[in-house]
């Protein structure tokens, strides 16, 4: 594993991000049973994920590297807690950040702060002046869909940034800014009372951050930025365990929770491992 991100960080230094991801996404989409296999093979020997919860354990039903990477899970692997007051984790990862939103600001690995209002747009800072975040990152070998922690409506959605950095704990310590940075995409969704944001933040060999309402799966990453800046509509209603969404390739996710005096953030911990489906945090008064 410290091979290939070794190799990866040289050839970010070498080639351009975007053209490096347009190159690997070639291959990672690449139907060829060779190719896909031997990409597959090569991941499940560096990284060893736990094929027993997936859709399928056998390589062969994949059509490439891509839809084995953004596998579905298998039916009835995953419990999801449906407490009336239970906010689950959307994603598979590690806590890598959580705290008060302070004067617009939230903090990357401990040492850097950055604007709120940079990470998703001034009209939202408003929202989010007692609010709370909580940063998951994402592993290679982790489950990459993204699903609701909460039901409600989606308000508003949109697309952000650029650039394709790691987001990986050795990029979180040394590049400023990292997430206002990198490309991303923003959901707003309003529940009884409460509003929240889910930050999709993309990463180096990121071909894409793909919405659930986008019905083309081979979507070009223009026509992406457009569906997300668009949305899936008027106010739709989502519930809590509904797929928003799946990376391409490992990344993150940042939550941000209105009103931090409305949680209960006892279950929060550092560098605490979370499933899709688990309590991450209660509301209080709903």
């Amino acid at each position: 594993a410290k091979v290939i991100h070794c190799f990866i960080e040289i050839m970010h230094k070498l080639v351009p991000h975007l053209f490096l991801t347009l190159l690997l996404g070639l291959l990672a989409n690449s139907k060829v049973r060779i190719i896909k296999n031997l990409l597959i093979k090569g991941f499940i020997w560096v990284y060893k994920p736990d094929l027993n919860e997936a859709i399928y354990s056998d390589i062969e039903k994949y059509s490439s590297y891509n839809d084995f990477f953004t596998r579905k899970l298998k039916k009835g692997s995953r419990v999801v807690d449906n407490t009336d007051t239970s906010f689950i984790s959307p994603v598979d990862g590690e806590i890598v950040d959580h705290g008060l939103i302070e004067e617009g600001q939230l903090i990357q690995a401990k040492k850097f702060n950055y604007a709120l209002e940079d990470l998703v747009g001034e009209d939202y800072r408003s929202h989010y002046s007692q609010g709370y975040f909580i940063t998951i990152y994402l592993a290679p070998t982790d489950y990459h869909r993204i699903h609701c922690p909460f039901g409600g409506q989606i308000t508003d959605s949109k697309h952000l940034g650029t650039s394709l950095y790691s987001v990986n704990k050795k990029a979180q310590e040394s590049i400023p800014y990292l997430y206002i940075k990198n490309e991303r995409s923003v959901l707003q969704i309003d529940s009884d009372g409460f509003k929240y944001s889910l930050v999709s933040v993309g990463a180096s060999v990121v071909g894409s951050i793909v919405p659930f309402w986008s019905t083309d799966e081979n979507s070009s990453r223009k026509k992406l930025i457009q569906e997300w800046n668009e949305g899936p509509g008027q106010k739709i209603q989502i519930n809590k365990g509904d797929e928003l969404a799946y990376f391409r390739m490992g990344s993150t996710v940042i939550l941000l929770f209105e009103d931090s005096s409305k949680l209960d953030l006892d279950s929060l911990k550092e560098n605490m491992l979370v499933k899709f489906g688990n309590k991450l945090v209660s509301l209080k008064n709903i």
